[in-house]
């Protein structure tokens, strides 16, 4: 079986590890990321899923946000239509088919089978409710536009929640497997510039200050007409 090529580092105390973390990152200057920095992405450029397998790959959640780590854990990835989630959301939002029929309902009922609980759900109730409330973030999304829920924060714009995006070694986003379902309305949607909450970034990818077209909206990217 293959291990992890890098381990995680964990910081003393939840509440330190934004600050921590950014005084730790301050020495690349701007180019250094925040701990929970919000970015702005593409949903339709991205291309690949990070594999979160933590018997083979170092396992990143939102408590590892801004992390800058060398190695090969950027390689670990998969086509990102393979996430089932975000099929079964493109299938019923695209298609018009319905919950059950995408196999997501499937899905669900086999993971709350293995783990007792999955997504905040147990029973089928759950798993009905989960997607009704998926229907209606859809429509929220559709009639009002992708929320910015941004907060300024020891000098940076951080995003507390949201799509989950690592860089990798190239300067290249990867979807880091967390915030299926906004991926997936924002790509259903059509939508070009989303928010989102930054991940862990490869060491290689500050070198060319990759960071800087992650930091702006691309209408800010875009020469103002005089």
């Amino acid at each position: 079986m293959a291990h992890a090529s890098v381990s995680v580092p964990k910081a003393p105390f939840v509440v330190l590890r934004g600050p921590l973390r950014d005084l730790l990152n301050r020495w690349q200057g701007n180019a250094g990321p925040r701990a929970q920095e919000r970015i702005w992405i593409n949903p339709s450029r991205l291309t690949r899923i990070y594999t979160r397998n933590p018997a083979q790959t170092p396992d990143f959640k939102r408590r590892h946000s801004g992390m800058v780590i060398g190695g090969d854990w950027d390689q670990q990835t998969e086509p990102l239509d393979q996430s089932w989630k975000i099929a079964a959301c493109l299938d019923h939002f695209c298609n018009g088919t319905a919950w059950p029929d995408t196999g997501i309902y499937d899905e669900m009922r086999r993971m709350i089978a293995r783990n007792g609980r999955f997504d905040s759900c147990k029973t089928e109730a759950d798993i009905i409710a989960r997607y009704q409330s998926i229907d209606a973030l859809y429509a929220d999304i559709r009639n009002n536009g992708f929320a910015d829920q941004t907060v300024h924060r020891f000098g940076a714009p951080r995003l507390p929640e949201g799509v989950f995006i690592h860089i990798d070694r190239a300067g290249q986003p990867i979807f880091g497997a967390i915030g299926n379902h906004r991926l997936a309305i924002a790509r259903a949607l059509g939508l070009v510039a989303i928010p989102a909450q930054l991940g862990v970034i490869h060491r290689d990818a500050l070198r060319g200050d990759a960071l800087a077209r992650y930091r702006l909206r691309p209408d800010d990217a875009m020469p103002k007409r005089i």
